[in-house]
């Protein structure tokens, strides 16, 4: 189905560093010895393995290292601004409600 104007086209894994997952599926961040955040291939991560711009901060999109989310939108925990970070996933709970009755 191709997107239309209404669809949604963020997806976590844009922003994500090259970084495996531990058995529950959870994202491994790796540390230097300086305590920064690094991917598998060096690259800048924030505490969620999300690409970052280490000068300023800004997440970066991962293909091609441009600007998603400015640094300060960006909450104290690493976590991207709403509603990116509470549908990661083009995930709508509304495309699955039906009609029910009580």
């Amino acid at each position: 189905m191709p997107p239309n104007a209404d669809s949604r086209t963020f997806n976590v894994n844009d922003i994500l560093g090259e970084l495996d997952r531990d058995d529950r599926g959870n994202i491994i961040v790796l540390g230097d010895s300086q305590g920064n955040n690094n991917d598998k291939t060096g690259h800048a991560t924030n505490i969620r393995g999300y690409l970052i711009d280490s000068q300023t901060g800004d997440v970066l999109e991962n293909h091609t290292k441009g600007k998603l989310f400015d640094a300060t939108e960006v909450d104290d925990k690493g976590e991207v601004p709403a509603p990116f970070c509470v549908e990661k996933f083009n995930f709508n709970p509304h495309d699955l409600m039906g009609d029910l009755e009580f």
